[in-house]
């Protein structure tokens, strides 16, 4: 009795999910919301590199052949992008500090005004960047330096990277990289 009362119930089961109407393929345009999302995501992480306490791993957000150009510094390929990522964060150590000092703020990024285009496993964004910084915890930020950049994208193995990827400094600029900034 079990038995033909499991096999009607599945028999049931089976006729409910043939009437049912098959599943609707994901929208366009719901699909370019969620790959619009993952690239703004993908630059926040990109930025975060930024602060002094990240891994500063600018590279794995490229593509193996990716070309990186700032304010006319250019680098092609992950190994002369990793290098001038090192060129430009260069530095001169840290300050000593007397034990009771207040400490010195932290630099941030912002961006604004972002677009992106989408298209398939293409995409262009381009967005404003702005570096602000307090001088110490306790005093106000200012903007340390500005500008805009353009990206050229492309989603390999399910993740965006950067392909060519434009970034110029519009104020803030240090002063050493100005050999390098394109004239107008």
């Amino acid at each position: 009795m079990r038995k033909i009362v499991f096999l009607g119930i599945l028999a049931l089961l089976v006729l409910v999910a043939g009437c049912s109407p098959a599943p609707q393929a994901t929208p366009p345009e719901l699909t370019t919301l969620v790959e619009r999302a993952a690239i703004e995501d993908m630059f926040i992480d990109y930025y975060a590199q930024f602060r002094p306490d990240s891994g500063h791993d600018f590279a794995s957000f490229f593509t193996d052949d990716g070309r990186l150009e700032v304010n006319g510094m250019v680098a092609s390929g992950i190994e002369e992008i990793k290098a001038m990522y090192a060129r430009i964060e260069g530095g001169g150590g840290e300050k000593p500090k007397a034990a009771d000092a207040v400490p010195e703020g932290v630099s941030e990024m912002m961006l604004t005004n972002m677009k992106i285009d989408v298209d398939g496993d293409k995409a262009v964004a381009t967005f404003l960047w702005h570096s602000i910084k307090a001088e110490l915890v306790t005093t106000e930020g200012k903007i340390t330096e500005y500008g805009r950049e353009r990206s050229e994208l492309v989603k390999q193995d399910g993740k965006w990277l950067i392909k060519n990827r434009v970034v110029l400094t519009e104020g803030g600029m240090p002063a050493s990289l100005l050999e390098y900034y394109p004239k107008k």
